[in-house]
């Protein structure tokens, strides 16, 4: 960090950060042992949730324009308070302050005209052996012995004992020692604050000159004497402050980081410096003008690391430093606001500014229970703050706290349970509204009891569904009234299963990988007219007209002909009922039913009559046949015989041996009957012309033909003649 250079420091506006911080440290659960809960990182207790401002003392006891007010430190001493009064040039101490018990008494010493001439500031010092805890002041004034004579800023910071045997007690005749005060050097007129340092060393707001000044006055020179020989005086030169008459500028130092914080009243800001910082350039200037009396050392600071803490306020005045905390008064609207402190002390990360009832607030003190204390000097009062009961430390009054043992719930302004501060498992998401919703948003009206909020349930009257993703009109919830099958695919199914894709919108669903027709699903996914095909043939079990019937639609089958969807073992395309050759696939029609098919050849045993029943199955098939020898009527020649059948020269006898018309000459025309028959019979006397003697004789065909009708004539008359002679 550059020397001699200002550092800003930007503050947060709003305390809530600090706190979310340490929630996350905490965590989001509710505390189980509220009186061992601690307060938050970033958590002012002084301000809590509110507070009384008390009244604790005023002019009545004394008080005249008080300036600053600060607690006793001695153990032995706890709760006495010391308020000094710039118009008596006076301190007011009370014991037991705020108590029951309180007394108070103010205390002027004789030579306060010059020793705390119109105090502005008060700070205890080191413990001494004789006069207890030593305390020192400023004053505001150029040393005119209270208007006794003109200013010659004979004036700085003055140190006294807080033994009550010894402050304005010794030395108080005139003429003699110079009162009860310890020591004091005088090189800062209109001293606007003091703050302790180390020993009797001490920081010091020089108005006059607008500068830091250190004071150290080394041994003091008892009371009432008037050494200051050994005094150290150093001036902080690069450390400016402006002054605003009447309105001191306190300090304070952190103890533990050693940073000194000063409240800059006419700058409008807190300022920090690094009092530990052993890197700076020390210039000697003795005998300079603002130099009023022989020191020890009287030099020039610079190169110290400096920074502002904070901008923008209205005349800081009164400034206290507590538990990594910096607490302003701002005289010019009468604020507090507290500081959070980072690790380095040099920045803040969060500020919380409260209004109080003062006219003209200044100095500032933490009590022993580390309340706020502070002083108004028009009132001419000391006002105690006294935060409002808050256990759970979330800045509401446990009055006021529904939720008084937790801090990141205080509120239920519906009253339904349910808290209105966000980002709990108990938060309300709809604070205005009374509910008993508990899943997803919580504390909301929940017309069917599911747990689910109305306004984030796609069936607020259904209490088994609540979600519906892909917005088809059936819920998520598998277990629930109509189901979704498909809770992240928009359908429109719902019979074979609900919500699911439907393009031929038949009502069931398209099938997918692992819902098949044989599951259900629709085994005709673009025609509306079919869904279901049981036999898994290809056919729907839908009847005519619907797309593809099946007229067998419990019987699997691939036929197309006569009927659709039945078994076809030959798959001709006939259904095997209406196939009348199962088994052939050239054949399926036996219109006469004679067992040959209708298809002609070459489809296997072709019915040559198709239309007329017939059992003839050599040569044309399939036709009358009335001798039965397998020759069809039409085609048979003998059609009244079933030995014979052919008669291949068409001579009327059979080429078939072995019968009574069979033809001994089947490659021969011929009518001969009598020696053989179906011969060639020239003379057609029946003899065939190979046996015929007289081939072209029809009256005679052999040789004894003569001799033979000689005879049967002598046969003829001997007959005749021997009947004649038994008629005798």
């Amino acid at each position: 960090m550059a020397r001699g250079k200002t550092h800003g420091a930007p503050i947060a506006k709003l305390l809530a950060v600090a706190l979310f911080v340490s929630l996350i440290g905490t965590g989001l659960t509710q505390a189980t042992d509220v009186e061992h809960q601690t307060p938050p990182i970033g958590y002012i207790s002084q301000f809590g949730p509110g507070f009384s401002e008390v009244e604790i003392v005023s002019s009545a006891q004394g008080l005249d324009e008080p300036r600053d007010l600060e607690f006793h430190p001695s153990p032995q001493r706890l709760g006495e308070l010391w308020v000094v009064n710039r118009a008596t040039d006076s301190a007011t101490i009370i014991q037991d302050a705020g108590s029951l018990d309180q007394t108070s008494e103010t205390r002027q010493d004789a030579y306060g005209y010059h020793f705390m001439e119109e105090v502005s500031a008060i700070a205890f010092g080191a413990n001494h052996v004789e006069f207890d805890y030593q305390f020192a002041t400023a004053q505001e004034s150029r040393n005119t012995y209270n208007g006794q004579g003109d200013p010659n800023d004979f004036m700085g910071p003055a140190l006294w004992p807080s033994s009550l045997d010894h402050y304005a007690v010794e030395n108080q005749e005139s003429g003699g020692l110079l009162g009860s005060h310890l020591d004091m050097l005088h090189e800062s007129p209109l001293g606007m604050g003091v703050a302790h340092d180390v020993e009797n060393a001490y920081w010091y707001n020089d108005g006059f000159y607008g500068e830091l000044v250190h004071y150290d006055f080394n041994e003091d020179h008892d009371t009432g004497e008037d050494d200051h020989s050994d005094g150290v005086v150093k001036r902080y030169t690069e450390i400016n402050l402006t002054r605003v008459a009447d309105v001191p500028g306190h300090m304070d130092k952190d103890e533990v980081s050693g940073i000194l914080y000063i409240a800059d009243t006419g700058g409008g800001r807190v300022l920090w410096v690094n009092t530990s910082d052993q890197d700076t350039t020390i210039t000697d200037i003795s005998g300079s003008e603002s130099q009023m009396e022989v020191l020890a050392e009287y030099s020039e600071v610079t190169d110290v690391e400096w920074g502002v803490l904070s901008s923008g306020l209205s005349r800081p005045s009164g400034l206290v430093v507590h538990e990594n905390k910096v607490f302003v008064s701002q005289n010019g609207n009468n604020r507090i606001t507290a500081y959070n402190l980072d690790d380095t002390g040099k920045a803040a990360f969060g500020s919380r500014t409260v209004e109080t009832n003062a006219s003209s607030i200044m100095g500032l003190e933490i009590g022993p229970s580390g309340k706020l204390w502070y002083v108004d000097a028009e009132k001419d009062v000391v006002v105690r703050l006294d935060p409002h009961p808050d256990r759970d430390y979330d800045e509401v009054r446990d009055s006021l706290d529904v939720y008084p043992d937790n801090r990141l719930l205080w509120s239920d302004q519906d009253g339904d349970g349910f808290a209105d501060q966000p980002g709990t498992p108990t938060s309300d998401d709809c604070p205005q509204a009374g509910g008993t919703s508990t899943i997803g948003l919580r504390g909301c009206p929940d017309s069917d009891d599911d747990g689910r909020a109305d306004l984030s349930d796609d069936y607020p009257e259904d209490g088994t569904q609540w979600a519906d993703a892909d917005g088809d009109g059936y819920g998520d919830n598998p277990s629930g009234i109509d189901p979704d099958s498909c809770p992240y695919t928009t359908g429109y199914s719902e019979y074979d299963r609900k919500g699911c894709p439907d393009t031929d919108e038949d009502g069931y669903s398209d099938p997918s990988p692992d819902w098949t027709s044989n599951d259900g699903a629709d085994a005709f996914p673009s025609h509306d007219s079919q869904w279901s095909d049981s036999d898994s043939d290809g056919y729907g079990d839908n009847p005519a007209p619907a797309y593809l019937p099946d007229d067998c639609p419990q019987s699997s089958g691939s036929s197309t002909e006569d009927r659709r969807g039945c078994p076809d073992s030959d798959g001709d395309g006939w259904s095997d009922d209406g196939d009348a050759f199962e088994g052939d696939t050239t054949q399926w029609r036996d219109s006469d039913s004679d067992g040959y098919g209708d298809n002609p050849s070459p489809a296997t045993t072709p019915d040559s009559c198709p239309s007329v029943a017939g059992n003839s199955s050599i040569g044309p098939m399939g036709c009358p046949d009335g001798d039965g020898d397998g020759w069809s009527d039409e085609a048979d020649s003998h059609p009244d015989s079933n030995l014979m059948w052919s008669d291949s020269d068409g001579d009327g006898f059979s080429d078939q041996q072995g019968a009574s018309l069979s033809d001994d000459c089947p490659d021969q025309w011929g009518k001969s009957d009598q020696d053989r028959s179906g011969c060639p019979d020239g003379d057609g006397d029946g003899w065939s012309d190979e046996g015929d003697f007289y081939p072209l004789d029809p009256n005679r065909h052999s040789a004894a033909s003569l001799l033979a009708y000689i005879g049967l004539g002598a046969t003829i008359l001997a007959m005749t003649g021997l009947y004649v002679y038994n008629r005798r």
